[in-house]
């Protein structure tokens, strides 16, 4: 079960990659969040109803399914920010190269690379995979919303690569992680509502021109 709760986090990171809808992927990081969220209930039943790490993933639900989600897609009403009309990569290239990055994981990175560490190799390929669909994602895409979901979806990586090689970080480092990333999104969106109301752009490259 939870090899298959990985494979759908893998799938959902993949398809968000394609797609230019913001509230189309701000919903499917939200379903992403979920399956991580259930990764680590099944790990802490697995684990003999390991607290820990049950609790990390009660936060997990709440802030990463709920309110973040919640916080991006009032950002994207209140800028009218639909679509992503100029992406620097296509979706047929996104698919390609997200395809690509998984395949490199999963047929090197892991049993190559990191083949000393032999738990949760499937949880692992699937986090790091991930990680690099959001470093992908965010260089692919030039609005600044669509930057902050990438950045997001590296860190859904990163937790699931602490899950797999250790079963989770110490209980105030998480706490200390989800506070940050709230806090910083919630900086950030105030930043993107400041730079819409100012430059009336979100385009990357249109604002590196204000540079000089």
């Amino acid at each position: 079960m939870i090899t298959i709760m990985g494979s759908m986090f893998l799938i959902t990171g993949l398809l968000i990659l394609p797609v230019r809808m913001i509230k189309n992927n701000i919903t499917l990081l939200a379903l992403q969040s979920l399956f991580l969220s259930l990764i680590a209930f099944l790990l802490g039943s697995k684990l003999g109803f390991n607290g820990q790490i049950i609790f990390i993933g009660f936060l997990t639900l709440v802030v990463k399914v709920f309110v973040l989600p919640f916080i991006l897609l009032r950002l994207a009403k209140q800028l009218k920010a639909d679509k992503e009309l100029h992406p620097n990569a296509g979706p047929v290239v996104s698919i390609v190269a997200g395809i690509s990055l998984a395949v490199l994981t999963y047929d090197y990175v892991v049993p190559v690379m990191l083949q000393d560490i032999t738990s949760g190799e499937e949880l692992l390929a699937a986090a790091i995979s991930t990680i690099l669909f959001g470093c992908f994602y965010v260089v692919s895409r030039r609005s600044v919303l669509n930057q902050v979901i990438g950045v997001i979806m590296m860190e859904n990586g990163l937790f699931l690569s602490a899950l797999a090689i250790t079963g989770g970080m110490p209980l105030i480092i998480e706490l200390g992680i989800f506070f940050d990333i709230l806090v910083g999104v919630l900086v950030m969106g105030a930043m993107i509502y400041k730079i819409s109301d100012r430059f009336q752009t979100l385009d990357i490259k249109k604002l590196n021109r204000l540079r000089g």
